[in-house]
């Protein structure tokens, strides 16, 4: 570039000359910030390092983690072309694990939505949690449990998850909630490693309404969206001193005035609501060498 220099004035070359020798030292390190903000979506394997989950659900990433088969014992993956079938060990023990105990139970076949992306971080898309390797989605709808049955691959790209509400979305549809779908929270709300798991306002009142008071009730948490699949949420595995917990669940069984809340502000949405577009996280330090490792 200094050889364009001699094009201006004598005066302005010391000063541009600086400028140019500055840029071409900070270009790596801005490089670098746009990888770590902005990468973790051209990733296509996890790390080749220990499993570890590294800051929290909605700003963090996960170093070594495993990969959830498209299909296994009361389980199939849909939208296998999104890549975010990764997370930590105990995230991929967990799916496992439910989808064995709907088996057993002939409920039918779980539907197991996002994941994350091999090393977690930051989406392209609006989905800001699921960085850290501990969040999954799963479907309520199961395939008819009789027949075990399979989608194909057209039908597992194309699918949509479907609405658990009425139309007037201040109710559940009778015909899609049943008690396979209580049956199917509660298992995965019993798993010793799940915090909390987020759902419809209109279900938590539900289920205050229709379950006896249990410590699974008290896990099911209400939050916008979720009409149609169930968010868990794992606790940090022990040992995982990077990890960064999610606050408390407050006590009581969530059913009283903090859920009256909900329900009055999904009364007053024509439509359905998402919560507000947060800004770009700020990912732990400790995130770069995951980004970069082998």
């Amino acid at each position: 570039m200094f050889r364009y220099l001699r094009t201006f004035p004598h005066t302005f070359r010391p000063l541009i000359r600086r400028a140019g020798i500055l840029l071409a030292m900070l270009l790596p390190t801005f490089t670098a910030t746009l990888a770590v903000a902005g990468g973790w979506d051209h990733v296509t394997h996890p790390s080749r390092t220990p499993p570890e989950v590294i800051g929290g659900p909605a700003a963090g990433c996960v170093s070594g983690a495993a990969t959830l088969p498209s299909e296994g014992h009361g389980y199939q993956a849909m939208r296998l072309s999104r890549h975010r079938l990764y997370g930590h060990p105990s995230l991929i023990h967990f799916v496992r694990t439910l989808g064995e105990a709907l088996e057993a139970r002939r409920l039918g076949v779980m539907l197991v939505g996002d994941l994350g992306q091999p090393r977690g971080g930051p989406t392209a898309s609006l989905h800001r949690s699921h960085q850290n390797g501990l969040d999954v989605d799963i479907w309520y709808w199961l395939p008819e449990a009789a027949k075990e049955r399979r989608l194909d691959q057209d039908e597992v790209e194309t699918l949509s998850a479907p609405s658990m509400l009425t139309k007037n979305r201040h109710a559940l549809d009778p015909t899609r909630w049943t008690p396979v779908q209580v049956e199917m929270l509660r298992l995965a709300a019993t798993h010793e490693e799940v915090d909390r798991i987020f759902v419809h306002p209109v279900i938590k009142k539900t289920l205050c309404d229709q379950e006896q008071v249990q410590d699974w009730t008290h896990k099911v948490r209400p939050w916008w969206g979720h009409e149609d699949h169930m968010h868990v949420r794992l606790r940090c595995p022990p040992g995982d001193e990077l990890c960064v917990s999610q606050k408390p669940i407050p006590p009581g069984d969530g059913c009283g005035a903090d859920l009256d809340w909900w329900l009055e502000a999904v009364a007053a949405a024509p439509t359905v609501v998402h919560p507000p577009h947060p800004p770009a996280p700020i990912l732990p330090a400790a995130c770069e060498a995951v980004l970069r490792a082998p």
